[in-house]
């Protein structure tokens, strides 16, 4: 075995030896009778033919093959059906498990944790994420990325073997088992969000000859979409496109490993953010036209409340009072210039907001409008009029028009594509303002120039830059 790479034959050899039991025969401790554990599809069962005595903490100590272990189960609470009267008549009972554990993860404090990798996708995090150097100590892996969390090092790489493939998560320096589980979590969600891929589901966690296995409720989440891409060749759109493929081939950039580690940093440390990000992945995994410019919507609102800091907000949008009074001046002329255009009421209410234009601004009382634009001002992040009519499809949306017509005529097909297309410029602003938020500088894919259709507002870019 070479020292110099990472290797997890081991714990796939224990993996594999688990997943494939087939009416394996076990013994339950202080329980007779004949019980066995097969693996049928992506759930394990117990079949027990006896008198079954309901564990009181819904975990039962097994013996398979002279090892012990403990399995549990949300089935294994005392059926509120069931009568006193059976618990001594020997019956054939069939239980779900959801977990399996050998020996004591909670006194280890290395631990590495497998995903069965889904994704049907090879190089998950090739020229989207940066990769770490091999540093002459921890074994180095191909498809890898190396983050900081809370000063701790995790490696998060996308093993094949065998013809599977695995997403593992390992520590580099030591942690609890709780910290372990919670870090692991938030790398899943905010990997996954990066490269449009989070791992779910069943999951095993090793440390030495210590495991756990866990069967979690929520699968793994795929997204059409992810954020960056230093290979413009990505896009079948571009393969032929040899002018803007000069054009962006030297200009875009993986996101580095210090932008990595900020933004699962801060879903580990802000449940806001977290829910956010995970409700994002849920929605994008769902691949529903309808449901995605509306979610995309609630998505710019939620990271508004995040990132705005009120005290950065401008009270004033012109400090000089001689100024602004100059500039009203003359806007006024302007009314006055088309005043036999208008109606009298009309131009008394104009002048009226002109007068209040430079009115100081509430930081607490921001207009909905105004908040969802903040952010992007106060990170400096420029807004095209494509952005702002994409923003402005929230108002839509909130009046119940989840179609979003605008009163034209228009065919099924170009429903979908409007949606589409919405869809991918609200999730370029999106992704905008998280990685700008975690200190990235560089190019996003801006997605709407890729799902944009004739009738489409008419994109410049096929990458923008934060």
């Amino acid at each position: 075995m070479n020292n110099n790479t990472k290797d997890f034959s081991s714990e796939i050899f224990e993996i594999l030896k688990i997943e494939n039991l087939r009416s394996q025969s076990i013994s339950i401790k202080d329980m007779p009778g004949n019980a066995t554990i097969n693996k049928l599809k992506k759930e394990f069962q117990l079949s027990f033919n006896g008198i079954f005595k309901y564990p009181a903490k819904g975990k039962l100590e097994i013996d398979m093959s002279g090892v012990k272990y403990k399995i549990g189960s949300s089935d294994f609470r005392y059926p509120t059906s069931w009568h006193r009267k059976f618990d001594n008549i020997e019956w054939n009972h069939t239980f779900d498990i959801d977990s399996i554990e050998r020996g004591n993860l909670k006194k280890c404090t290395s631990f590495r944790m497998f995903f069965f990798d889904t994704s049907k996708r090879s190089y998950l995090f090739h020229y989207k994420l940066e990769s770490p150097k091999y540093d002459g100590v921890i074994p180095w892996a191909f498809n890898c990325v190396r983050i900081i969390l809370n000063g701790n090092r995790y490696d998060i790489v996308q093993y094949k073997k065998d013809g599977a493939s695995y997403i593992v998560i390992e520590n580099h320096d030591p942690v609890s088992y709780k910290d372990f589980k919670k870090d692991s979590y938030a790398i899943q969600k905010g990997i996954g969000y990066l490269i449009g891929y989070m791992p779910g589901g069943e999951h095993y966690i090793f440390s030495g000859s210590d495991f756990e296995y866990q069967r979690l409720a929520r699968g793994a989440l795929k997204s059409i979409y992810y954020p960056v891409t230093k290979d413009p060749y990505s896009f079948v759109d571009l393969h032929d496109d040899k002018e803007t493929i000069n054009i962006y081939k030297d200009k875009l950039s993986v996101i580095p490993l210090s932008v990595i580690s900020k933004f699962v940093q801060e879903i580990k440390d802000n449940e806001d953010f977290s829910v956010t990000i995970l409700y994002l992945m849920e929605v994008l995994h769902l691949k529903s036209l309808v449901s995605m410019p509306g979610a995309f919507s609630v998505v710019l609102e939620s990271l508004a409340n995040i990132i705005i800091n009120p005290s950065r907000i401008k009270t004033k949008l012109i400090s000089d009072n001689e100024l602004a009074d100059e500039i009203i001046e003359e806007l006024n002329l302007v009314i006055d210039k088309y005043s036999s255009q208008l109606d009298n009421e009309s131009i008394i209410k104009l002048k009226r907001k002109l007068n209040a234009v430079n009115s100081p601004i509430n930081p607490r009382r921001i207009t909905n409008a105004m908040k969802l634009r903040e952010p992007f001002d106060q990170l400096g992040i420029k807004l095209s009029l494509n952005d702002e009519h994409a923003i402005e499809y929230r108002n839509y949306l909130l009046h119940g028009n989840i179609l979003m017509n605008d009163g034209n005529v228009r065919s099924s097909n170009e429903i979908d594509d409007h949606m589409m297309y919405i869809s991918a410029k609200l999730y370029t602003l999106i992704s905008k303002l998280l990685l700008k938020y975690c200190g990235f500088s560089g190019y996003v894919v801006n997605h709407a120039k890729f799902h944009a259709s004739e009738k489409s507002p008419k994109e410049l870019n096929h990458f923008e830059k934060v």
